[in-house]
């Protein structure tokens, strides 16, 4: 099961009431979140604490989604066949990155609710372990968030470059062998002669789609942490 599937459903087992003998519990597939609404909370304070926990579970796993939606959209979009081209890629970039940090500045005051009202409970192991589910979630959600800062950046990256096409790309690799082959015959200093040839920002792009994978592993992480101590922290309600 990935971790996303995990926090959903764990979070589902550990809020939602028993099934009836014989009725079949939420698969994981079914992302379950939305059947919250149903949770039987004994006190308030257990009934608000689980709504806000499903919102932040809810805009972590959303998150999850949308990176996993922007590194499509870099492993796929053509930014060098012309400029016209380069920057219809660029804004559909632009318009799954501003969806993805709203999102994430959402998780985030999701959160500090959270943890600010985990500070009433009266159960000191029942504070704790909220307190704990609560540091794993933000640890993922922190992630997210500086994950689309980079993206950003990645974007103003985009925008302050040209795009280079394939005529462009062969002429430049055509120059930089002849300079390397001039740098051979006059024996001298490669270091200060050769200049390599600049990536193309479609590759740029592909390169960086594969880092987003890459650095989705930690987040998954931690949300799998949080998964885990989902139980301990809402048993008691």
């Amino acid at each position: 099961m990935n971790p996303s599937a995990l926090l959903s459903a764990a979070l589902v087992a550990a809020l939602l009431p028993p099934a009836p003998a014989g009725s079949p519990g939420p698969q994981p597939s079914e992302k379950p979140l939305r059947e919250i609404g149903s949770v039987r909370a004994t006190t308030p304070f257990c009934k608000k604490m689980i709504e806000t926990a499903v919102d932040a579970v809810d805009v972590t796993l959303t998150n999850d989604v949308k990176i996993e939606q922007i590194a499509g959209v870099m492993r796929t979009s053509d930014f060098d066949s012309n400029p016209l081209v380069k920057h219809k890629s660029t804004e559909e970039l632009r318009k799954r990155f501003a969806s993805l940090r709203a999102t994430a500045v959402m998780g985030e005051r999701a959160l500090k609710e959270f943890k600010a009202e985990a500070k009433a409970a009266t159960d000191p192991e029942q504070r704790v372990a909220l307190e704990k589910f609560a540091d794993a979630l933000a640890g993922a959600l922190y992630r997210q968030q500086k994950l689309a800062d980079n993206i950003g950046g990645y974007i103003a990256m985009l925008d302050s470059s040209e795009p280079i096409n394939e005529y462009d790309a062969a002429e430049m690799q055509l120059q930089h062998d002849i300079n390397a082959s001039n740098i051979r015959y006059q024996n001298s200093d490669p270091i200060m002669q050769q200049t390599p040839v600049p990536e193309t920002l479609t590759a740029s792009a592909k390169r960086a789609a594969d880092e987003l994978d890459r650095r989705m592993e930690p987040i998954n992480k931690d949300e799998d942490d949080a998964a885990n101590r989902i139980d301990p922290a809402f048993k008691r309600c």
